[in-house]
Order: C-alpha cells, then sequence, then structure tokens
C-alpha cells in the first residue's frame, strides 16, 4: 500500500495550483471509474476548487447502474463532455486520471502534451503506454481505485455522505467481485469505514440489478465455456453476435466461481473489433497477459480489443500467448 498521505499533500498541492480540475476516467466509465471520480470531485470541492468530471461515452453505452449514479449525482458533481469542456478549457487546467493510466483508454486527446499538468491515480498495472506525470500514484496492491479514493478522503478528514459512500462501495464490489477476490485487509477496513460513513450494502449491491436480456446473454457466453488443464477457462461468443465489454466481462468474472486460476471471454463488440476480458484469482497476472495482445490491466483483471479479427483468431492469438505449443496440445473440453 503506497503512502496516502504522501497523495493527499501533493495533490492538495497540485490542485491549489490550479485554476480548475478536470477528472478524466476511462473510455465506457464503470462503477470504479466514476465513484472515484465523485470522490475526487469531493476532494476538489473541500479545498475550493472548481471540478468537472469528463464522460464523453454515449449512454447506451455504460451500465445501467453507472448511468443511474450519473443521474443522481449530476446536481452536486455533474459530467461535462469533451465537446463542453473546449470551450471552457484553460493553460492552468489539472487533469486527474482515475482508474487508468494511458491515453488510449480516455477521451482527452493531447492530455500527454504537458506532464506537470497531469496526475495519475490508479490501481493498474504500468507498461510502456502509461503516461507521464507530475505526480503518480499507482497502487496495484489496492483493490481498486474507489479504494484508493475513499483511503484518501478519509485520510483529509473529508465527511463522505451516504450517497458517495455507496458509490465507492459499488466501486470496490465491481472489482472485487464483490468482495470475493482481490480484497485485502485494508481493502475490508475502507467497506468498514464507508459502512460507517451511511453505506449499506443492499444499496450499493442494487447498483448491480441485471438487465434480463444482458443477463441472458452472459449465460449464453459462460455456457460455451472450455476448461484448459484445468487452470485456465476461455469463453468464445458467437462470431455473428455482438456483446458488450460489460457482458463479457460479467461472463469472466463468473467462471471464477469453479476450480480455475484464470478466465477469459473473447467476443465481438461491433465495428470489425474484438474484445478479449481477463479475471484471476491470484496465480496467473492476467493483466500482463492482456499487455501481450496489445491491452492491460491489473495481476486479477484486465481487457484488451483487436480490430479486423475474428472471434476464432482471437482465441489462437490468446492460446499462444497463455500456453507453450507443447501444452497447447492438452486442452481439455
Amino acid at each position: 500500500m503506497l503512502d496516502i498521505k504522501n497523495l493527499r499533500v501533493n495533490l492538495e498541492a497540485k490542485m491549489l495550483e490550479s485554476d480548475k480540475v478536470i477528472i478524466v476516467p476511462h473510455r465506457r466509465a464503470d462503477f470504479d471509474a466514476i465513484a472515484s471520480s465523485i470522490g475526487i470531485a469531493m476532494f476538489a470541492d473541500k479545498l475550493k476548487k472548481e471540478s468537472h468530471i469528463l464522460i464523453n461515452d454515449q449512454i447506451y453505452d455504460m451500465d445501467h447502474g453507472v448511468q443511474n449514479i450519473i443521474a443522481e449525482a449530476k446536481d452536486i458533481y455533474p459530467t461535462i463532455n469533451v465537446e463542453t469542456y473546449r470551450k471552457i478549457e484553460g493553460p492552468n487546467d489539472l487533469f486527474v486520471l482515475t482508474d487508468v493510466n494511458k491515453q488510449g483508454l480516455i477521451h482527452l486527446d493531447g492530455i500527454s502534451k504537458d506532464k506537470k499538468r497531469l496526475v495519475i491515480i490508479d490501481h493498474h498495472n504500468k507498461d510502456d503506454e502509461t503516461l507521464d506525470a507530475v505526480l503518480e500514484h499507482i497502487d496495484t496492491s489496492a483493490s481498486s481505485a474507489s479504494e484508493i479514493i475513499a483511503n484518501l478522503l478519509f485520510n483529509a478528514k473529508i465527511k463522505i455522505n451516504p450517497e458517495v459512500a455507496n458509490y465507492l462501495l459499488a466501486g470496490i464490489l465491481l472489482d472485487t467481485n464483490k468482495l470475493s477476490k482481490n480484497v485485502t485487509s485494508e481493502t475490508m477496513k475502507i467497506v468498514s469505514k464507508l459502512f460507517e460513513s451511511g453505506a449499506n450494502m443492499t444499496t450499493a449491491s442494487n447498483y448491480f440489478t441485471e438487465d434480463f436480456n444482458s443477463d441472458r446473454r452472459v449465460q449464453e457466453l459462460v455456457n460455451t465455456t472450455r476448461f484448459l488443464n484445468y487452470t485456465v477457462a476461455i469463453i468464445m461468443g458467437e462470431e455473428n453476435t455482438e456483446y458488450t465489454r460489460e457482458e463479457l466481462a460479467k461472463a469472466a468474472d463468473y467462471l471464477l466461481r469453479y476450480r480455475i486460476d484464470a478466465s477469459y471471454a473473447i467476443g465481438s463488440i461491433g465495428n470489425d473489433t474484438v474484445s478479449i476480458s481477463a479475471r484471476s484469482k491470484d496465480i496467473i497476472d492476467v493483466g500482463s497477459v492482456m499487455q501481450e495482445l496489445d491491452g492491460g490491466g491489473s495481476l486479477h483483471s484486465g481487457a484488451t480489443k483487436l480490430e479486423g479479427i475474428t472471434v476464432e483468431e482471437a482465441g489462437k492469438r490468446l492460446m499462444k500467448v497463455i500456453f507453450p505449443p507443447h501444452i497447447r496440445n492438452q486442452e481439455t473440453n
């Protein structure tokens, strides 16, 4: 666990030096990205700094629960898109990336031009595409960006209201598969403090209520699972069926309930693009596996997208990365 006090002191200094704070989560923001963004906005509010959360996704590209959080929080923590930001941008804006550390995973182009105005707060592994920042807090031991930001707010003695406590809890629940993986004693301390701030497990869990049709599609994906060498499971979606990245992630998460070390879900997401979502318990670093396929992630979670390729071809490329040839021939169905 990195020094959270050091993050607090340096983030305060950078925000106070800036005219306004632009909070930038990753594309297709999920619970962890939006919750940590709202937490950073609370931190900026405490310093009386103007802040904006930049979301450029189409509403239908985001999970229903994320849409609900954005709608609930809009009166206090409204989001803006790139077009709106360009109308108000200034030379002394501070960009705070949360739950992401790469240019290719955010909507705002050119953010890497001045690292003196860039802060990164993340829990995913660094790689060659990680942006240079004046302040970098990348803690791969943390379960989520929401855990880091909740810890930051508690360290700064900022009172977290029940609504934001539930958002942050939802962010942690997402990246820990509802506290079943990637959980440390520090994670549980933060969860306990969120409960003390008014978070409620039922309320936070309700954000995950499934859309019926989407849930059926996830189950159909799970039904295609192949178990390899009793340690890895791979899902191969139908070639002519388009899935969302959330559906692929949920399918990969689902497989971790079985006695395997890692799971991968592969499916078309449209526009001649295939996405791979990867999940792991502890032994296999799926973030590193995804880096080999031009993606990224952390020990427990990773993803990539491959263009101009079929689902079958993507599966073959994945197999070459995770299994050497002499093991690949031992696949079991």
